[in-house]
């Protein structure tokens, strides 16, 4: 492991950075009262990235989980709500497929992917039997126009 850093001494800035690390790299949210401002950070500790990983992971979670919570719970909802659901359990696939997969272990890409499985089960179900319940009715069109 090797870098090189160089700094003007004037302005005390960073005005190049070099290094052979490969990690999880990411930018910490800055407050503009801190003492200290950071643009980006390499974590190279595979145990430090899969609990940052799944911090990140869980949060999203979370919320997808009240939304879905509250889509099944709700008898009145429409299968509008479901698909945006499903669309988000999609998007946090793709990013567990496409970005997490080189870092994370693969026990934690099992984990993540049947706690949104279970989610997508449940949406489907809930989706399943509000249509068989509100199934469309069809109408007959009048096909002759007013008559002369």
């Amino acid at each position: 492991m090797s870098y090189l850093i160089k700094k003007d001494n004037k302005t005390n800035t960073i005005t190049y950075m070099e290094y052979d690390m490969k990690g999880y790299k990411f930018t910490p949210k800055s407050k503009a009262n801190a003492s200290v401002q950071v643009n980006q950070i390499v974590i190279i500790n595979p145990q430090m990235i899969d609990r940052i990983l799944t911090l990140k992971f869980n949060s999203t979670f979370k919320k997808l989980m009240t939304f879905v919570l509250n889509y099944i719970n709700d008898t009145t909802a429409d299968t509008s709500s479901g698909m945006y659901a499903l669309g988000e359990i999609e998007r946090l696939k793709s990013i567990i497929f496409n970005k997490y997969q080189a870092y994370l272990s693969r026990e934690k890409q099992k984990v993540f992917l049947d706690k949104l499985a279970f989610l997508e089960n449940q949406i489907n179900l809930k989706m399943m039997m509000a249509y068989q319940f509100n199934s469309p009715v069809y109408e007959e069109e009048q096909t002759q126009g007013r008559g002369r």
